[in-house]
């Protein structure tokens, strides 16, 4: 996904920038532009089994103004599993095992700030997440499956309400927080077997590279 390469591309070149060593010592919470890298678990839900634990890995960019702000984030989770298909519920034969692998995630949410602390700093958001299995593939394919692999491809991806809510304590560096987030899982998606939500459990570092507002 060109977004994917885009935003990694773009994470790496912020981490490299010398010019911003000193951004973090000394800087406020409002007013600025952060961009962090996270690790956790994603609960979710196969086919037959209920709150399975996939671990979790990703980045995201925090803009923050006094009492609100914009977050953006791009996570990974990692498993495997198999699915099942069946373009005609009266035919058997036209069922088919799909081996599933990792979830990647982009979301976005609009965030509330709580409190003045010049320390901790607790948040809440809510928006949307755009969700994709990185690899879906159909066992024993055959030339005649096309229905079936386009039935696939779209059980691949979907959007879905996203809600956040989390806390960052500075330190004399970086940043800490950790954060937990909620997401309806998607009926017309892989991974939803009648149970509501994927939930995460996030924890990482932010840096804060300088003001987000420009000066004259």
């Amino acid at each position: 996904m060109r977004t994917i390469r885009a935003l990694t591309a773009a994470l790496a070149f912020v981490a490299a920038v010398p010019a911003v060593g000193t951004a973090q010592l000394g800087s406020s919470f409002t007013n600025s532009w952060f961009w962090g890298v996270k690790a956790g678990a994603m609960d979710y839900n196969k086919l037959t089994q209920s709150h399975q634990q996939a671990p979790l890995i990703g980045g995201d960019w925090l803009i923050t103004r006094t009492r609100g702000g914009l977050y953006v984030s791009f996570s990974q989770a990692m498993f495997t599993d198999l699915a099942l298909v069946q373009l005609d519920p009266a035919d058997t034969n036209s069922r088919k095992t799909i081996d599933l692998k990792d979830m990647r995630r982009v979301d976005l949410a609009a965030m509330g700030f709580i409190g003045n602390s010049n320390y901790w700093h607790p948040y809440a958001g809510a928006g949307f997440s755009l969700k994709q299995i990185a690899t879906a593939n159909i066992q024993n394919m055959t030339t005649a499956d096309g229905q079936t692999l386009a039935l696939v491809t779209a059980l691949r991806t979907g959007a879905a309400p996203y809600f956040i809510a989390g806390a960052q304590l500075k330190l004399s560096l970086f940043s800490f927080f950790f954060q937990g987030t909620a997401s309806p899982a998607n009926k017309n998606m892989f991974l939803y077997n009648g149970k509501s939500f994927h939930l995460t459990y996030e924890a990482g570092l932010r840096y804060n590279v300088g003001s987000a507002i420009d000066k004259l």
